[in-house]
């Protein structure tokens, strides 16, 4: 057997994990307030996809006309603005939130190495998940995961535009993803020289983690949570998502080079759901 680097696996479910509590922490926070209430399913649908068209829409165009580190890193600073400050706004007064993904959007573009953007993705993946979450009802979530798993399936296998659109993301040095380097020291290199590296590499020293792979387990998780009250629901989500997890792992270090990982993660995250619902229903 190919090397299964384990310790990247490992590092993975780490950020992973960590990406979920933060966003399911974010999430009891706000529903504690009451200012979020989740849309009617069909509701739902009809938004997430007029959002989606129009952010997979920015990204082509960004991708398109904004072809120079900065001037992209400018246009993926404000997509880090908008999620850290939903994290930071659970915690804190509205201006002092604003000041503080201001500053973790002003870091990341004044010095983009793999832990600052790390951490500004970590933050925007969570907050944007739990806002998600909150607003999407289960139903809807599960629809939408399914539905995506098929699209990620034919955009990365069929068309091949998802990977022409991630290379695209690596030439400027701003990959929507969680980066994760084989070696420990390499948390400081630049952003720009690993996503070089990354279009370059055969043996697997860096692996990236989509942000869409990690967010949609965490929309479906808090909203299950903002649902039913249930952390036994959300521990089956997550037990599923690390389920998908190993299985995207294996085939990316040992079968394909690219592949489309929200179709493991979806499948064994809403089995893991399903089971917990039945459960609770004995």
């Amino acid at each position: 057997m190919a090397d299964f680097k384990l310790k990247m696996l490992g590092t993975e479910l780490a950020m992973f994990l960590s990406i979920m509590a933060l966003g399911l922490w974010v999430g009891r926070i706000i529903m504690q307030t009451g200012v979020v209430e989740t849309l009617p399913t069909t509701e739902a649908l009809s938004s997430f996809l007029i959002a989606f068209v129009i952010a997979i829409a920015m990204i082509l165009l960004a991708l398109r006309f904004l072809r120079g580190p900065v001037s992209f890193g400018i246009f993926f600073s404000v997509l880090i603005f908008i999620g850290s400050q939903i994290v930071f706004g659970a915690f804190m007064p509205l201006i002092w939130s604003v000041v503080a993904a201001a500053t973790i959007a002003g870091i990341r573009l004044a010095w983009p190495n793999v832990l600052t953007h790390n951490l500004a993705m970590f933050l925007t993946i969570a907050g944007v998940s739990a806002q998600l979450g909150l607003l999407l009802p289960v139903a809807a979530v599960v629809i939408i995961l399914i539905a995506l798993s098929f699209y990620d399936y034919w955009a990365v296998f069929k068309s091949k535009y998802m990977i022409t659109w991630f290379k695209g993301m690596l030439k400027v040095g701003a990959p929507f993803a969680i980066v994760v380097p084989e070696k420990p020291q390499a948390i400081m290199m630049g952003i720009h020289r690993i996503s070089k590296q990354k279009l370059k590499e055969k043996d697997r020293k860096v692996i990236m983690l989509g942000t869409g792979d990690i967010a949609f387990p965490t929309v479906f998780a808090v909203s299950a949570f903002a649902a039913y009250q249930s952390w036994f629901a959300v521990f089956a989500i997550i037990a599923g998502t690390v389920v998908g997890i190993f299985v995207n792992h294996y085939l990316l270090t040992q079968k394909f080079r690219a592949i489309p990982a929200l179709p493991a993660i979806s499948a064994f995250s809403i089995i893991g759901f399903a089971i917990a619902y039945l459960l609770a229903l004995v």
